[in-house]
């Protein structure tokens, strides 16, 4: 009887701690995975990226440092989708990006990554911003906001 007792106490505790774990996810992970998978505060996250749109503006070189600074890099933009993405949340302020080139060559990523053309860059300059609704270039000495990009880590 006592056997019957202890078996129906360990199963009634199996079953309330499984119903607990359900009721607050994380209980039993690794914390500190949880806290690794999210971005900075003051960053936005969106499909893999964490992302910073700055409130400050700098020349282009001095926006790539202050991003650098965050273990990141003005962003990148890898499709049409993370583009739409970068156009809605900057709001109406022209943001650097991380595209340059240097006179007579072709765009590249601040990466070092060439440039595969996903969009057109208005202007003759040098360094790549997004303005109202599209992508534009001008002086890099110029100032203005910037997006910083860096994986979720």
């Amino acid at each position: 009887l006592l056997n019957v007792v202890l078996v129906s106490v360990v199963i009634i505790l199996i079953i309330i701690l499984a119903a607990w774990r359900v009721d607050c996810p994380g209980w039993f992970s690794n914390p500190e995975a949880l806290h690794s998978a999210a971005c900075p505060e003051d960053w936005v996250r969106y499909r893999g990226k964490c992302y910073y749109f700055s409130e400050l503006e700098a020349t282009w070189t001095d926006s790539q440092k202050n991003c650098s600074a965050h273990d990141a890099s003005l962003a990148g933009i890898d499709s049409q989708q993370e583009m739409d993405f970068l156009m809605r949340y900057k709001g109406s302020f022209d943001h650097w990006i991380g595209l340059q080139r240097e006179p007579g060559q072709p765009w590249k990523w601040a990466n070092g990554t060439k440039f595969n053309n996903l969009f057109l860059v208005g202007g003759e300059e040098h360094c790549a911003f997004l303005n109202h609704n599209d992508v534009g270039s001008t002086g890099c000495a110029e100032t203005g906001r910037w997006i910083c990009s860096k994986p979720v880590q």
